[in-house]
């Protein structure tokens, strides 16, 4: 639990160095160009334009043009996202302190697309942790509440674990000693497989883009998913259900 806090605590220290500034030519609604190092920041565009430091609101901007040629639109008081982005998330999946697994990691990354300004569409896959290792295997629904760089989102995960070893779970068999002199009865015991199942994971979160390139995000959620385990001899099945509370960060990449 400690190493996993200073892992959090590593990317809150750090994120301000990956924050730099871009490269690129902004042109505003006015008819200006200024050409320079660029950051955005609480719903402004700071630049750096031959030794000087300029504020624009974002409203005032029309489009960015960075040094990969690429055209960042701002009208409509888009923020200057492009449509494809890229999520890489870590964090714990919360149960009962009973349970043999109170508190798994989990970590997962997604490949997103933008259909429009609010609403995205993802797949993922990412590893957790529990009685075996699992490959969570899922498709991503997103919709931003605004076009700021800075907003709350709700957000729809579904998909299947995948088991990616073994099984760790045993069952046994009693059946009356019929044979024996001893009155009782015999216990047979049987390793049961890993199978994985389907989960589903909704929740809400809040983004902030600290470029147009790189942002920062953290989310809270509930995730269900059912593992199965199945006897290698026999027809016996095992349904295990897992109710989480997921609290996660991530890192956004545009």
């Amino acid at each position: 639990m400690k190493k996993l806090l200073l892992f959090f605590f590593a990317i809150f220290v750090a994120f301000p160095v990956f924050s730099q500034l871009e490269k690129g030519h902004i042109h505003l609604k006015n008819g200006t160009v200024l050409k320079g190092k660029y950051q955005y920041s609480d719903d402004k565009i700071h630049i750096i334009s031959a030794g000087n430091l300029w504020t624009f609101e974002a409203s005032e901007v029309d489009t960015i043009i960075d040094t990969r040629n690429k055209k960042l639109n701002f009208n409509r008081n888009f923020s200057g996202e492009s449509a494809l982005f890229y999520r890489i998330e870590a964090g714990l999946l919360v149960g009962n302190s009973q349970n043999s697994q109170s508190a798994p990691f989990s970590l997962t990354g997604s490949v997103n697309y933008r259909l429009e300004p609010r609403f995205s569409l993802g797949v993922g896959f990412g590893a957790e942790f529990f009685n075996e290792s699992y490959l969570p295997v899922f498709l991503n629904l997103e919709y931003k509440l605004n076009d700021n760089f800075s907003s709350p989102y709700v957000f729809l995960k579904g998909g299947y674990q995948i088991a990616l070893e073994d099984g760790s779970m045993f069952y046994y068999d009693v059946y009356p000693a019929w044979n024996s002199i001893w009155p009782g009865y015999y216990y047979a015991q049987d390793n049961l497989n890993a199978k994985g199942g389907v989960l589903i994971h909704p929740g809400v979160g809040y983004t902030h883009m600290f470029s147009s390139g790189i942002g920062m995000s953290f989310a809270v959620g509930y995730q269900f998913h059912r593992l199965q385990y199945k006897a290698e001899e026999d027809d016996y099945r095992l349904d295990v259900d897992y109710n989480r509370l997921v609290i996660k960060i991530g890192i956004l990449f545009n």
